[in-house]
């Protein structure tokens, strides 16, 4: 059965240019708490935890070498695809914050941010 796979960045990271700091990406930080929020839900996903670091290898994989960043949620074909998709290696593919909690909603069954439209996908 194909799933949607969400990829996120894993945290804490350090990053080399700000020695003895730690951080995390608040988009991916706020997708998690959704995940652990609503767990019955989740389990409808494929969640993949990335390093921090580039090259990303797993997204490399998927999307290609032009596409790293996340979080990125990649859709699987066989349901309707959103008109804001993004395509590479003959993936669909929604990296916008935003788009991903609209399209969790709508397809996989997550409530939906209060005060947002969720569109009809």
């Amino acid at each position: 059965m194909p799933w949607d796979q969400l990829f996120l960045l894993e945290r804490p990271f350090e990053e080399p240019a700000l020695p003895g700091r730690q951080f995390y990406c608040w988009q991916c930080l706020l997708l998690d708490g959704l995940l652990s929020a609503f767990p019955s839900c989740a389990a409808r996903l494929d969640v993949r935890r990335i390093s921090w670091a580039r090259p990303r290898a797993a997204l490399i994989e998927r999307l290609g070498q032009d596409h790293q960043s996340a979080p990125v949620l990649i859709l699987e074909k066989e349901r309707p695809l959103p008109v804001n998709a993004k395509y590479a290696n003959g993936l669909a593919y929604v990296d916008d914050v935003f788009a991903i909690l609209d399209l969790l909603a709508a397809r996989h069954g997550f409530p939906a941010p209060y005060r947002r439209t969720v569109r009809s996908w």
